[in-house]
């Protein structure tokens, strides 16, 4: 069984900024419960530069969020776009059929 699991996640509005920021908090109570050390390895959205609760590093920020659907280091891609059209349905296809978890 993996142990260590790395994420991307794809929306950083209020959901996304409010996921990735319990995510960084209780990542030791998750490694604790579930024996599985959560990476949040990738972040995207419209706007780098917007302040959010969470802070993240150059080499996390993917521009192109259809890029981080076929990389082979992730493992679960959480569409926090929104909408059931355009590029979050891209999203979900192209990760789908790249074989990753999708959680939207």
């Amino acid at each position: 069984m993996k142990k260590k699991v790395n994420i991307a996640v794809i929306g950083l509005g209020n959901i996304g900024s409010y996921f990735c920021n319990e995510i960084i908090k209780k990542k030791r109570d998750i490694l604790l419960r579930t024996g599985k050390n959560i990476n949040l390895l990738y972040v995207s959205a419209k706007n780098k530069n917007k302040k959010r609760s969470f802070k993240f590093n150059n080499k996390q920020w993917i521009h192109q969020p259809l890029n981080i659907t076929n990389n082979p280091k992730v493992d679960i891609v959480f569409e926090l776009i929104g909408g059931s059209d355009g590029l979050a349905k891209k999203i979900v296809i192209s990760a789908l059929k790249n074989n990753k978890h999708v959680i939207t």
